[in-house]
């Protein structure tokens, strides 16, 4: 049986901290059409590249007419006529030629054959009721700049000073290899005794996309040692992120960390938190190597952990967490690895030792559901429930407790929130400790 004793465990906090230390990112500069760059990241500052208006324009829906009919006051318009005394001038649209003052049509009185018009309200100065040249843009003014994402808004304010393609920053490409000779593909005609659907290909792909990266899927890669070091060495070479769906598990056919420390240097073989204890990080050919547990669950929320702020940093975000208070609405359960029961020293056989460690925190991922109060504050309410299951479907936060410090019947533990975010809306993941009734999320 292989040594697992001296496995490497550190905190959340300290794999981040390693896998952002070990990147050497050289992100590249793409040009894109403009119609085509929804949700990127602008790599340079945009410019105008016209002037707006490049006429005097109406701001309204009006007629046109000449300032100096209207210095002496309001003139008699019976014997006006249309094309050389007044003419309709409509919103956005440039001044009639020779005209150089606006009156709002709900000023005007204009007869059937329109031709003719009675007049109420005269213009207060030359040129009211209109933009002049360059009063909305001129060549050079700034649309955009360096680092914002390209939303709708953003995107129609470059297109209106005439921009058709914009520089962004290349996607993070993202190599995503599930490993596991019990799995098989979703959609096989026939799931065999034994086996496994492979589901967590999916989970990652849409993390990724949404966090604005490039999804590089492998094939299933059976649990051998030489395949394993194939799929990692042939996935760094053409992603800038590998995230290895095998984590540092004790079976007899886990073999990834083994791999992993064979072709590169080990960051941890494993975590201070549950689920997802047996997740890994490391850095293979300059490469950082995200090992995720193969469980769903633990999968999901740990790409949030240690997957988004690698592409953070890649993009030019923030990696730094940020914090927002949350109160809970009732106490949280104490069940399960933490409980008194199953914390007794004599463990029965089937049930996994605990992997809390005198003098070290050791946190329990719990999860929550957070919701906005009517004053504006936010409450969570506790999901229970299986990781997975119906009943925790309704979860949109996680909560770490930290078991070091719980006892059977009472709840304490550290406060602290953890959130990395880019900007991209609910797409981050989500970390909390708790003290109190008090809570951090995003």
């Amino acid at each position: 049986m292989r040594d697992h004793s001296k496995h490497i465990q550190i905190s959340c906090e300290e794999v981040v901290s390693g896998l952002l230390a070990a990147c050497n990112f050289s992100p590249k500069t793409e040009m894109v059409r403009l119609d085509e760059s929804f949700g990127r990241v602008l790599d340079e500052g945009v410019a105008s590249a016209c002037m707006l208006p490049n006429a005097l324009t109406c701001r309204m829906d009006s007629i046109a007419v000449h300032w100096s009919d209207f210095v002496e006051g309001m003139p008699d318009t019976s014997g006006w006529v249309r094309g050389k005394d007044w003419e309709f001038a409509n919103t956005g649209v440039a001044m009639p030629e020779g005209f150089d003052t606006a009156i709002v049509i709900k000023h005007v009185v204009v007869s059937d054959d329109e031709q003719r018009v009675e007049i109420d309200a005269a213009p207060s100065a030359q040129f009211a009721g209109t933009s002049a040249i360059g009063s909305r843009l001129k060549p050079g003014d700034v649309l955009a700049k360096a680092g914002e994402i390209i939303a709708p808004d953003v995107a129609a304010r470059m297109a209106g000073g005439n921009v058709a393609s914009v520089a962004v920053r290349r996607k993070p490409r993202v190599a995503f290899i599930p490993t596991g000779s019990e799995l098989v593909p979703a959609g096989s005609a026939v799931v065999p005794a034994g086996k496994n659907v492979e589901s967590n290909s999916l989970v990652v792909r849409v993390k990724v996309e949404a966090w604005g990266g490039t999804f590089l899927p492998s094939d299933i890669v059976p649990d051998d040692p030489n395949l394993i070091i194939a799929a990692v060495r042939k996935a760094c070479a053409c992603a800038g992120i590998v995230v290895l769906n095998a984590g540092s598990s004790k079976g007899s056919e886990d073999w990834s960390v083994e791999q992993l420390e064979e072709i590169g240097t080990i960051i941890c073989h494993q975590v201070n938190h549950g689920p997802a204890h047996h997740s890994s990080a490391a850095v293979v050919d300059k490469t950082p190597v995200v090992g995720i547990s193969g469980p769903p669950f633990a999968a999901s929320f740990t790409l949030g952990f240690y997957l988004q702020p690698l592409m953070n940093k890649f993009l030019g975000f923030s990696v730094r967490p940020f914090k927002v208070p949350v109160r809970l609405t009732e106490p949280f359960p104490i069940a399960g690895p933490m409980s008194g029961h199953n914390a007794r020293k004599n463990c029965a056989g089937e049930e996994r030792p605990s992997e809390v460690v005198a003098g070290k925190q050791f946190f329990g991922v719990r999860m929550l559901n957070v919701e906005a109060r009517p004053d504006g504050s936010l409450a969570g309410t506790p999901v229970t429930g299986r990781s997975g299951s119906p009943a925790t479907l309704s979860a949109n936060a996680l909560l770490c407790l930290n078991r070091a410090r719980v006892l059977p019947g009472r709840l304490r533990a550290m406060s602290f929130g953890l959130s990395y975010g880019s900007g991209r809306g609910k797409q981050c993941a989500m970390l909390f400790r708790l003290r109190r009734p008090a809570v951090f999320a995003s």
